[in-house]
């Protein structure tokens, strides 16, 4: 099980890395991008593949131990010349993560012609889902994830 302080420590992770205006990724040895955060015992990272459509893997570790994680691919549908306004829109959906479930965005989000969707089943501790963006009522966007626990 996810303890207050694991689902806390995601809470800051999430947006202290993908989700922040700031932050940006470093590239890995195998064409990889990656993002990392700790703060002693735990850590987080969120390492991926690709742009346009992207699948990655975020991992939590306590004391160098896998204890979470979540896997994800997804990415535009159409409108490639909308992504960098869709990504940043993503990224404010992201900090509006329900406070039991830091693990994507709110079940609906809208800002100006954009509007995001995000269904899941289950808990922080063992979940499948997925998230949708819309601009002018066409989908652009989606991703697929699932994840939990690690024993």
């Amino acid at each position: 099980m996810v303890n207050k302080e694991t689902i806390d420590f995601i809470h800051r992770a999430k947006k202290a890395t993908f989700a922040s205006k700031t932050t940006k990724p470093t590239k890995t040895k195998d064409n990889g991008l990656e993002y990392s955060y700790g703060e002693r015992p735990l850590l987080y990272k969120d390492k991926y593949f690709g742009y346009f459509t992207d699948a990655g893997q975020e991992v939590v570790w306590y004391n160098g131990t896998p204890i979470w994680s979540m896997s994800y691919r997804g990415g535009m549908l159409s409108h490639e010349d909308l992504s960098s306004r869709c990504f940043s829109f993503l990224k404010r959906c992201l900090q509006r993560f329900p406070e039991d479930f830091p693990v994507r965005g709110p079940k609906e989000y809208e800002e100006g012609d954009f509007r995001y969707e995000n269904g899941w089943k289950g808990d922080i501790n063992s979940f499948s889902g997925e998230e949708k963006i819309f601009w002018k009522e066409e989908q652009i966007y989606f991703r697929n994830y699932l994840g939990g626990t690690i024993k």
